[in-house]
């Protein structure tokens, strides 16, 4: 009876044993949890039972099976954080997780999506529409936030965001009023401790068309690489890019300016910087117009009244004392045609010359006033699209 009962044992123990090794290869990913120090996917030895180990797998980002990247979680995190899984991740043990807020919501999750309602179709507008972002620990500085797909209506001909307005409040960091495209556009702002930063869409419900957005906000670490220098709003890498003012676009505005002429599709009351990261083995910048677009700099003047001899020419640009109420500032300039410098650091009208700077850190200003319409001594701005300027590090 008693060897009976000792073979008896060693099948159960057996099955046991068999039980739970299939338990671990076909482990439920409800089970996992992330560890952030592991990037590599790979099982750690953490021992469940004699037989079983815990699998582990970095909290990153992944690709979905749509336009939104997702978080590679566990399954029972995600639906905790009423995500939508899209695929796997981590060698088929993680989950990507996409976690997406609409109106009236809160998050501390990193790598969270604002969307418009019923996106992307057309939201008709109502009321505002704001979602509050929290940080997900202490040791979280900065927002990144990225406008993935913006579109809002056109400022009124003066620039102001009279119809819908994108406003960022509550960081350590000014954010301009923002309305019109601006899909592409990205904006680092710092948080201010614990203090939660609110981002709020104002759509009026009498102005109907196809509005949208989606805006993917990145929380950044106090030693995150990406972490935007203080003082910049925008912040651009690598040794070649293009830079635009927010709403740029080459079509008019529809609107009229209190001058009763075609109006600007330049926001008013702008005061902010763009830096660029300086790369390895680079010690100065050049900007220039961006290529076949005579729009590129139409900063001040009268676009309809200029011809192409004008438009996007040295002949149509402006600089020092004569830019007074919208203009680009870069610092210690150096003329490219001439490699003398420039004598000024102002820069508006229709058109801009190539310049170079090699001050540290590359960055340049934009500064926009309140009023398109005529002056004593000036006349009215007349359909201003803003700024795309093309920019090009120069090796050492």
């Amino acid at each position: 009876m008693t060897e009976k009962l000792f073979w008896i044992f060693i099948a159960t123990f057996l099955v046991a044993v068999a039980s739970f090794t299939v338990y671990e290869d076909n482990f439920d990913d409800d089970t996992y949890d992330v560890d952030d120090n592991n990037n590599n996917g790979e099982r750690q030895g953490k021992i469940l039972f004699p037989f079983v180990s815990i699998v582990r797998f970095a909290n990153v980002d992944c690709a979905s099976t749509n336009t939104m990247n997702g978080t590679c979680l566990a399954r029972r995190e995600c639906n905790n954080l009423n995500g939508t899984i899209t695929g796997n991740c981590a060698a088929r043990r993680g989950r990507c997780c996409i976690v997406s807020r609409a109106c009236g919501t809160a998050t501390n999750v990193n790598n969270t999506y604002f969307t418009s309602p019923g996106y992307p179709a057309a939201y008709a507008g109502g009321q505002a529409c704001s979602i509050i972002v929290n940080r997900c620990n202490n040791n979280i500085c900065q927002l990144r936030i990225d406008l993935l797909d913006m579109v809002l209506a056109q400022p009124n001909g003066d620039g102001v965001c009279a119809t819908d307005a994108l406003t960022i409040t509550g960081g350590n960091t000014i954010v301009p009023i923002l309305c019109g495209d601006n899909t592409g556009q990205t904006l680092f702002v710092d948080f201010n401790g614990n203090a939660a930063i609110t981002i709020s869409v104002t759509a009026t419900l009498a102005t109907t068309f196809t509005r949208r957005w989606n805006i993917r906000l990145t929380q950044l670490g106090c030693d995150c690489p990406g972490l935007a220098p203080n003082g910049c709003l925008q912040y651009y890498t690598g040794v070649m890019g293009t830079i635009r003012s927010f709403n740029y676009g080459t079509a008019a505005n529809t609107a009229l300016s209190g001058s009763l002429v075609t109006g600007t599709r330049q926001l008013a009351n702008l005061n902010y910087g763009i830096c660029i990261r300086m790369e390895a083995g680079f010690c100065a910048i050049q900007y220039s117009q961006a290529a076949n677009d005579v729009f590129s700099f139409t900063v001040t003047g009268d676009v309809e009244g200029a011809d192409n001899t004008v438009l996007g020419t040295a002949v149509g640009a402006v600089n020092g004392a004569a830019c007074t109420t919208d203009f680009v500032v870069i610092p210690n300039p150096i003329v490219v045609g001439t490699n003398l410098g420039a004598g000024t650091d102002r820069f508006c009208g229709l058109g801009f010359v190539p310049v170079q700077s090699g001050a540290k850190p590359f960055v340049l200003y934009v500064v926009t006033d309140a009023n398109e319409g005529a002056t004593a001594i000036t006349p009215p701005d007349i359909a201003n699209r803003g700024f795309s300027l093309a920019y090009t590090q120069i090796a050492c």
